[in-house]
């Protein structure tokens, strides 16, 4: 058979283009130049980012829309750890992203060489698997089982760090070696114990008052209208955790929205009244629990999850199913009954009740702050638009008022809570899904942490809607000052640029407004213009994100907005002293 002879840094390319890597966010540096001088010859898009944290989080936002691997790619040394908060972050959250770094050559591994850092060692604790390519012959396995890894199970970030020299080796291959390379087949895995699944059958069947909470699980697997149905078939109200916005439409009579520390009242209360949570795909942390010994009082749990590590991690699990979800719905037999129908029943009627009781509070069209802008951007996004937030008050709210979205269309940072998230994460996502129209919802200081992107919209003709929601403060951590901390404001006071003049600088066009008519006609201009759009939003200063638990209480106590400010209840008061008087 004839030979044939390559360049390493060509096998490696080659390898993830049969991998069906189809874009690649990166930044080039000395250590990862052999892979870049074959990049302009390969079949991959290249989107050339300003700072190697972007890279990560724009390989995210791909990854969180599509359920494809992210790929991303920085240098050795300063290069590769701008990737670690990214990489962090989608340990966080379970992305599937593979981080590809240059090092150093191999014999200078360990003498402090220069631009060296010991990437595979400081990523072990927000990776899956963390590789170091010692010799080019390696780099099928090792990039078929990093792909493999990042999307199995539970996905996770992998990182394989490929040192200069393994990229400037020669290696001899048989002709026609591509066609033994295969694209790993993800399989779903369901380890289930009969004995508990039969303790399932019987707490769900036997249950009063059990109550779903939707996690990220589903939307990983591809299992939203399977939960659907399950919801619908079963008769058992539902709510999510903030990530498992999508999962359900809005709209659904037994969705009961998003439980936690700034999720609906209504949500958190149902938990604590249940007698039994169905967790599916959630990993109970902390933002949803609060007190362990005060979280869900009365009542069992049933726990389905992918990831064996979650059984019994935080909470007491009465029954623990270790399955795909979407094969667990596949396998779950049906549980109502003539005997149980009537109580379930009785229990989503007492839920709409607290629902109407308790509903999130309407936009206030006297004043333009953040709840407004964002009830006027919901009533003109079209149905399939994608969302990505950064953090802070601005995320909760976009989380409480645009949950319309199709699954995977809402992308926040959720378990690392990473500012600088959400413009790199619209801008993957754009890459991904180059229809669907895609908005940053973003804040005055997060949009600052990464703003250098400006210009990667306009190189790369990446179509992304940017809306700055501008109260000149770091507003949430302004709100737990005010709240917790005496009101001693210290280091939120931001100035800021003029946002529209930098946009400007950077060839994007820009508006900006401070009042509601003036903020709908610049929506109806950014989505009327082909290519990026910045929206400069002056919004009030003071505002804060309701409802709320505060550290260290439990779901019970979720702070309701005051009577002076919001009361949904006032009418009725109001009627039943009427009919009092009357009498």
């Amino acid at each position: 058979m004839n030979k044939v002879k390559l360049k390493g840094s060509r096998y490696i390319i080659r390898l993830l283009e049969l991998l069906q890597v189809k874009d690649i966010f990166a930044y080039p540096g000395g250590a990862i130049l052999p892979i870049y001088d074959e990049i302009p010859h390969s079949s991959m898009r290249h989107i050339l980012v300003r700072h190697e944290q972007a890279a990560a989080f724009a390989a995210e936002g791909y990854a969180r829309v599509t359920g494809r691997i992210g790929v991303c790619l920085a240098t050795s040394g300063p290069g590769a750890t701008n990737l670690v908060t990214g990489i962090a972050d989608a340990w966080a959250d379970s992305i599937p992203l593979l981080a590809l770094t240059g090092q150093v050559m191999t014999h200078l591994i360990g003498t402090d060489a220069f631009q060296e850092t010991d990437m595979s060692g400081i990523c072990i604790p927000i990776t899956k698997k963390a590789f170091l390519m010692k010799h080019i012959k390696d780099a099928p396995k090792i990039l078929s089982e990093a792909y493999k890894i990042a999307l199995s199970g539970r996905p996770g970030p992998v990182l394989v760090d490929i040192p200069r020299d393994v990229q400037a080796m020669e290696i001899e291959l048989d002709e026609g070696w591509e066609q033994f390379v295969k694209v790993p087949v993800i399989e779903r895995l369901s380890n289930v114990n009969a004995l508990e699944f039969e303790k399932a059958i019987s707490l769900i069947s036997n249950a009063k008052k059990p109550l779903i909470i939707a996690g990220h699980g589903n939307l990983l697997s591809n299992s939203w209208q399977e939960i659907r149905d399950f919801v619908a078939q079963e008769r058992i109200p539902a709510v999510s955790t903030i990530l498992g916005i999508g999962v359900f439409e809005d709209t659904n009579p037994l969705y009961f929205s998003w439980l936690g520390m700034h999720g609906m009242k209504y949500a958190n209360d149902a938990v604590q009244e249940a007698d039994l949570i169905i967790a599916l795909g959630i990993r109970f942390d902390d933002r949803i629990t609060f007190r362990l010994d005060k979280f869900a009082p009365n009542a069992k749990i049933v726990h389905v999850d992918i990831d064996k590590s979650e059984y019994a991690k935080n909470l007491p699990t009465h029954a623990f199913i270790h399955s795909d979800l979407k094969l667990f719905y596949q396998s779950f037999p049906s549980t109502l009954s003539v005997s149980n129908r009537e109580n379930r029943e009785n229990w989503i009627n007492h839920l709409d009740n607290m629902r109407r009781r308790f509903p999130i509070k309407p936009s206030n069209e006297s004043k333009f702050d953040m709840i407004n802008a964002l009830t006027i951007l919901r009533q003109n996004l079209p149905a399939d638009a994608i969302i990505s937030t950064d953090v802070g008050q601005h995320q909760m709210w976009s989380s409480q008022y645009l949950t319309q979205v199709s699954p995977n269309n809402f992308l926040t940072s959720a378990g690392l809570g990473a500012m600088g998230f959400g413009f790199p994460a619209a801008m993957g996502a754009a890459i991904a899904m180059p229809k669907n129209e895609v908005w940053c919802i973003t804040g005055d200081g997060g949009f600052q942490m990464n703003i250098q992107e400006l210009i990667t919209l306009v190189q790369d003709s990446i179509n992304v809607k940017i809306l700055i929601l501008d109260n000149c403060y770091l507003g949430m951590v302004r709100q737990w000052q005010e709240q917790f901390y005496a009101k001693n404001y210290s280091g939120v006071d931001l100035l800021n640029p003029d946002f529209v003049k930098l946009a400007e600088a950077n060839y994007v066009k820009a508006i900006s407004v401070d009042n509601a008519e003036d903020f709908e006609n610049a929506i109806a201009m950014a989505q009327n213009h082909k290519g990026p759009f910045l929206l400069h939003a002056k919004v009030l200063r003071s505002e804060n994100v309701l409802p709320m638990v505060a550290p260290g209480t439990s779901l019970s106590d979720t702070i309701y907005y005051p009577e002076d400010d919001f009361d949904p209840r006032r009418e009725e008061r109001e009627e039943l002293m009427f009919a009092s008087k009357k009498i």
